[in-house]
């Protein structure tokens, strides 16, 4: 039987092409200073969100988007599955510690001015970013269907029910209805492992894709031409590497010695249980908390709201070309308000569920 060499060519050009885009990605270049010990933090964002995708993936296999199941499955995963618990366990620490390492990359590119011109669309596309992460969250703490998860769940779907016009609509998408139950939960559940990590995805490549185009900031003395580079693959890849093995033998040591925690199952009944709020929107729950009644939405949605936009406005607002923060007084004045601000909210909130005066 002769055989058919009609596909060769195809091969051939398929092979040609392979080797071309190796190419490529060998003769990039990256900053030197990408990934050192004093500017890692993007990498380290990076090597999170990985170990999220990665964690919930292997989780998905075992959970059951149906209430009552929903937490057996976790309770299984959790307890009975082997190594289970730290595969949770890096799931539930990598989100704790991206919100802080996210905080810190937020706040040192504001404070050397990285959100200036050229590098606008990198800092709104990064901003983009970090507001999906809190969604992320949101739609996940459902899922274990416990007592914590569905009651604080509860509360989300109250304060967006307040927003005008928009707020009842929102919830009858992501609830399905007046009640929160199995359609509530597989509605979460879509958007906690499809919808989102799509569009999240989507932001990454649409952020690194203007940060090659304008490029990393550099520090206020020295210009873009003066700096070194190193070679993307394999000498940026390898650090990479290097610091996604050490993130991941930490998170997994941490989780093995203390897993995730998993309260009691949930009751819809149960209208008396007060659910403690996340380190994270402390500050937001005592902005609602002094905010009362008819003045509920201005801490809930309007303050909230005000600054999201802010931040995205940032660098249309200050359009100087100077970078140092002696030369950005009233900026860094603003933001060293509002910081204070939220620290000082936090901590009103953390005294006020943490230490010993809820019930």
């Amino acid at each position: 039987m002769i055989k058919s060499k009609r596909n060769q060519p195809d091969t051939l050009s398929e092979m040609l092409a392979l080797d071309d885009i190796i190419a490529r990605i060998k003769s990039l270049r990256v900053p030197g200073d990408a990934l050192t010990w004093h500017r890692f933090s993007g990498s380290l964002l990076l090597v999170l969100l990985v170990l999220l995708f990665l964690s919930g993936a292997f989780m998905s296999f075992y959970y059951s988007p149906a209430p009552g199941i929903a937490y057996d499955s976790v309770d299984y995963a959790l307890y009975s599955l082997p190594f289970g618990d730290v595969i949770k366990g890096v799931h539930y620490y990598s989100w704790n510690v991206l919100l802080v390492v996210m905080g810190l990359h937020l706040a040192r590119a504001f404070v050397v001015g990285a959100y200036k011109s050229p590098r606008q669309l990198v800092w709104v596309s990064g901003v983009m970013i970090m507001l999906l992460i809190p969604a992320s969250i949101i739609t996940g703490d459902l899922l274990p269907w416990d007592q914590d998860g569905f009651w604080t769940t509860q509360v989300r779907i109250s304060i967006i029910a307040s927003v005008p016009f928009v707020g009842d609509l929102i919830v009858r998408l992501v609830q399905g209805g007046s009640l929160t139950g199995i359609v509530a939960l597989t509605r979460f559940y879509v958007l906690h492992i499809l919808f989102l990590p799509l569009f999240l995805v989507f932001l990454v490549v649409i952020h690194f894709h203007f940060l090659r185009q304008r490029g990393l900031s550099a520090s206020w003395d020295k210009e873009h031409s003066n700096r070194q580079t190193i070679s993307f693959f394999p000498q940026f890849v390898n650090r990479w590497l290097l610091l996604f093995l050490t993130v991941t033998a930490v998170l997994g040591l941490i989780s093995w010695y203390w897993p995730a925690p998993l309260g009691d199952p949930a009751d819809p009944t149960d209208s008396t249980f007060v659910p403690r709020p996340e380190w994270w929107v402390l500050f937001l729950n005592q902005l609602v908390t002094v905010f009362k009644g008819s003045l509920t939405l201005i801490g809930s949605i309007i303050i909230p709201g005000g600054l999201v936009a802010l931040l995205i406005a940032l660098p249309f607002l200050d359009t100087s070309s100077d970078r140092r923060p002696a030369s950005r007084k009233k900026v860094m004045l603003f933001a060293g308000i509002i910081a204070i601000i939220w620290v000082g909210l936090s901590i009103m909130g953390y005294v006020q569920h943490f230490n010993g005066t809820h019930s």
